[in-house]
């Protein structure tokens, strides 16, 4: 089940899941995290679960910004779950919900990012808002390569196809080179809002974006790149949103 939360001069939309068999305990975490949401923090969107299973049922990488887990519940834990989850998304944030914190080992190993203890306190939510607040969601965002490389799409200036490999041209000078086909690669990288296919074969980065023409993109490393005339039109919409939601995002800082 999805609801939305509406908020106003928020600025980091994030989706949520929140897995737990005390629909009360549920219900009052929503409410408070919803009374301490700041300009800098937003839950745009969520979906509840009753308990695990039927989270993971559901559960696609990349779905959830933050997942909020019960350890005890029953058949699965929170922290079965947690364990599952990581499987196949490695970037997912997890805060564990709990009446003990006899699980604290546990959610180091699964890289859990807080660990909230029933009843939920004021402070203690608080000062979870506060974390979520400070912390850049995209810049934590990585991705795992063939041989088991991992890149940071942040990272990435742009990316092109050549001769059936990729080549991924980064900030730090380091330019992983690796077989796989475009469209493949397409699906991997182009679930972020801030990568776009801009050209056959030529995935860029917005925000290495310098400046732009009509038929062009100048990326911060000097690169001139094309932009396909056939999706011209939806290329500039893309950019536009970019650079709308970006100078929002710096007003906040």
């Amino acid at each position: 089940m999805v609801f939305n939360l509406f908020h106003t001069k928020k600025e980091k939309n994030l989706r949520a899941a929140f897995v737990d068999n005390n629909r009360q305990d549920m219900d009052t975490l929503i409410s408070m995290i919803t009374k301490y949401s700041n300009n800098s923090f937003n839950i745009t969107s969520y979906d509840i679960y009753l308990n695990g299973e039927s989270f993971l049922s559901e559960f696609s990488t990349n779905k959830y910004d933050i997942v909020f887990l019960d350890i005890f519940m029953d058949k699965l834990t929170g922290v079965d779950v947690a364990f599952e989850l990581r499987k196949t998304d490695k970037n997912v944030q997890i805060v564990f919900c709990t009446t003990s914190n006899e699980f604290a080992t546990e959610s180091y190993q699964v890289d859990a990012f807080y660990y909230l203890v029933k009843p939920f306190s004021d402070s203690n939510i608080q000062n979870l808002i506060h974390k979520l607040s400070s912390f850049d969601f995209e810049l934590s965002q990585f991705i795992t390569l063939p041989g088991g490389i991992k890149i940071y799409p942040r990272n990435i200036i742009y990316t092109e196809y050549e001769n059936h490999k990729i080549i991924i041209y980064q900030k730090d000078g380091n330019n992983p080179c690796f077989r796989m086909s475009q469209h493949q690669w397409e699906e991997m990288i182009c679930n972020y809002s801030y990568i776009v296919n801009c050209f056959k074969g030529v995935i860029v980065n917005l925000y290495e974006v310098e400046s732009k023409t009509d038929n062009s993109f100048s990326m911060s490393n000097g690169e001139t790149l094309p932009i396909s005339r056939r999706n011209i039109k939806d290329i500039n919409t893309i950019y536009s949103d970019f650079l709308f939601q970006k100078l929002r995002k710096d007003m906040l800082k």
